[in-house]
């Protein structure tokens, strides 16, 4: 929030040059952000913290803890308020149908003269990042900006039925507001009626219907207290953010209002002119009294770890305006009803470190046993998982958890399953993702463009909606994609590599199930389809199990979604079940020494019908090689004019390896002779080619 250096100094004579008050105020209230110079002023950007929004937004609040800190006073000039014979009820009157407005309180003047602010109105609102607008607007405007209560004020004259109403929106209402724009309200949101239409959304925006005009002459100026979490739901609600609203959500203090709206008529009859209407309208049902707080100075010295004597605490807490009396060994301290923040004894404990200032306190080695927070063994293995992605070659992204219906649709996926925001900052967050998949190939799409191949990898949080259940999980989802056609013939080949890589690292003992056409039907009819599993292509694709139970799948990204993606070239991808393959994993390895003898390599060659799935041949020679075969890898899979119809070509590069001694060429040759027979006897088509 930003304020006047020259409004602050009117209130605080004794303050300090800008930087150094900067400076005072980072180190015991607020961070000072920037210091601006503007023309003969300073403005000074300062992050108020939320809790402290009630007592501390406005200059008269910042003032007081600048006070507080510095030992000063603070000048605040009163003026008692004039108030003329007509009567405000003949004007106006005002009822209150919710709850949920905690006080409302409303004055009312005539004769006024719409016209331009004094400069030093206009100029300070400018310091202060507001547009000067009227002289009637202004004031409303700067008594906020001064006490922190955001104020309206209405042309009394279109206030139909002469009535103000606040109550809840009604379903279908509309209301034109202050910005040009229209809102659709709904019966979660307070508005400010008359007996024929809303003229304000409550603690947010006014409407255009009764605001002030040129030709306004008598005015209403409202002053009010809402609930905060239905002031902040309303405005992500409308979109719609504010300065009031900024204030409003955090819960200000009701008694604020009746002080600052006398200060605004005080102000709007300087600069307007104008009778004050006789009497006030002042609905308060449930009056706010100040907390009465016990403070032990014993457990304020072993909590601060200070030496501070009783006297000194009282010191400190009468500079916050606070009150306090003593009561043998105990503080009985009253707390100001604008200090919303301040509910319990510690709160009053760190009011007196901060103003104490940290520089005076000297640090000491803790006392007493450290016991160190048992390891949260689920982000363990979510950290161990991503160093072993990180170890084979992937780029960890991160992407929104939200996703668009433009995204579920380039998947193939339904919206239905997913869980819908009430309320989406825009229409391309308006679902939770169900999978990683959609960012995934939304990072390949935009990365392919600048490289040949991407490797990438996102590890977070995935949600599904079945039936009136909300599902949550961690999952972990790869993709490699290539723009090279040479590549991407293996590219398949190259995931089911890695990936078995990370499963034998991780200790687990995961295969590979490619289903049929009418398993993979099923599986995508079902309730609960594996991950990922709507983006692949049916028939070059795999679920990956642990047993009997299925953790994820991979393959070959559909040419449709690749197209409606726009990720040019070919893609693979995975997704994972991270929770599932965490609780399943070992949490103890079992490390083996790597053999100090040389390995030998042979490639084999195999000729195939079509619809030979490449497992089934990884099957036949794994199980005939033995123990001696530690490694073998797809090197080509080829089909072509030059082969028989009907047929292609698979072929693989075996490492073959011993623990105890070095391998010869006839050990080799006699592994490699069985594996041609088990092949050529395991189907009558498949014929090998060393």
């Amino acid at each position: 929030m930003k304020f006047s250096y020259n409004w602050l100094k009117e209130l605080v004579p004794a303050l300090p040059k800008p930087n150094k008050l900067g400076e005072v105020l980072t180190m015991h209230a607020f961070e000072v952000e920037s210091i601006t110079r503007l023309g003969k002023d300073h403005v000074l950007d300062v992050k108020i913290l939320p809790n402290r929004i009630a007592d501390a937004s406005g200059h008269m609040g910042l003032a007081r803890e600048i006070a507080a800190i510095l030992g000063a006073r603070v000048v605040i000039k009163t003026k008692k308020l004039k108030e003329g014979r007509r009567q405000l009820k003949d004007v106006v009157v005002a009822e209150v149908k919710t709850p949920l407005c905690r006080r409302y309180t409303l004055r009312g003047m005539m004769g006024v003269r719409v016209k331009k602010s004094p400069g030093w109105i206009q100029e300070r609102l400018l310091a202060c990042g507001l547009r000067p607008i009227n002289n009637i607007v202004d004031a409303t405007n700067y008594v906020m900006l001064e006490t922190g209560q955001p104020l309206h004020a209405f042309d009394a004259d279109t206030i139909g039925g002469k009535k103000i109403i606040v109550r809840m929106a009604r379903k279908g209402e509309t209301i034109d507001a202050l910005d040009d724009n229209t809102y659709n309200l709904d019966e979660s949101i307070v508005v400010i009626a008359d007996t024929n239409r809303a003229m304000v959304i409550a603690g947010i925006k006014g409407g255009e219907d009764a605001g002030i005009s040129a030709d306004t002459k008598d005015i209403v100026i409202e002053a009010a207290t809402f609930d905060g979490p239905t002031i902040r739901m309303a405005s992500q609600r409308l979109m719609l953010r504010t300065d009031a609203s900024v204030r409003f959500s955090v819960g200000m203090d009701p008694n604020l209002a009746g002080e600052a709206l006398e200060r605004a008529v005080l102000l709007i009859q300087e600069v307007a002119g104008g009778e004050v209407l006789n009497g006030c309208v002042d609905i308060y049902p449930k009056r706010i009294t100040e907390l009465k707080i016990l403070l032990r100075p014993v457990y304020v010295n072993s909590l601060l770890g200070t030496n501070l004597r009783d006297t000194d605490m009282i010191t400190i807490l009468k500079r916050l305006e606070f009150g306090v009396s003593q009561k043998k060994q105990e503080l009985l301290v009253t707390v100001p009803t604008r200090r919303v923040d301040i509910t319990m004894e510690e709160d009053l404990i760190e009011e007196i470190g901060r103003l104490y200032g940290l520089e005076h306190m000297k640090p000491r080695h803790p006392v007493g046993e450290l016991i160190p927070p048992a390891e949260n063994q689920s982000l363990a293995m979510q950290e161990r998982m991503r160093d072993m992605f990180q170890g084979i070659g992937f780029q960890e992204v991160y992407n929104y958890s939200f996703v668009g219906e433009k995204d579920i649709m380039a998947v193939g996926d339904n919206a239905d399953s997913y869980l819908q925001l009430e309320n989406p900052t825009r229409a391309e967050f308006a679902y939770m993702r169900a999978s990683l998949g959609a960012g995934l190939l939304k990072n390949a799409a935009e990365n392919i463009k600048h490289e040949n191949g991407v490797r990438f990898f996102e590890m977070g949080h995935v949600f599904r909606c079945d039936g009136f259940v909300h599902k949550e999980s961690v999952h972990v989802a790869g993709i490699m994609a290539e723009t090279s056609l040479q590549r991407s013939q293996t590219l398949f080949f190259e995931l089911k590599g890695a990936l078995s890589l990370f499963f034998e690292a991780l200790g687990v003992d995961a295969w590979f199930d490619p289903p049929r056409v009418d398993e993979r039907q099923q599986v995508e009819a079902g309730d609960t389809p594996p991950p990922g599993d709507m983006v692949l292509h049916p028939h070059r694709s795999a679920l990956i199990k642990i047993g009997d139970e299925k953790i994820g799948v991979m393959g070959e990204v559909h040419p449709r979604v690749l197209a409606a993606c726009g990720v040019s070239g070919t893609a693979v991808l995975f997704e994972l079940d991270a929770d599932l393959l965490g609780r399943i994993a070992q949490k103890e390895m079992e490390f083996r020494p790597i053999s100090r003898f040389p390995s030998v390599m042979r490639d084999i060659a195999l000729l195939v019908p079509l619809d030979t799935r490449m497992v089934e041949v990884e099957d036949v020679i794994e199980n005939t090689g033995g123990e001696l075969l530690v490694d073998m890898d797809v090197i080509d899979i080829y089909e072509g004019a030059e082969l028989p119809d009907g047929k292609k070509n698979f072929a693989f590069r075996l490492m073959f390896q011993a623990k105890d001694r070095t391998l010869k060429d006839e050990e080799v040759n006699t592994i490699m002779e069985r594996i041609t027979k088990t092949l050529e006897a395991e189907n009558s088509e498949w014929e090998v080619r060393t």
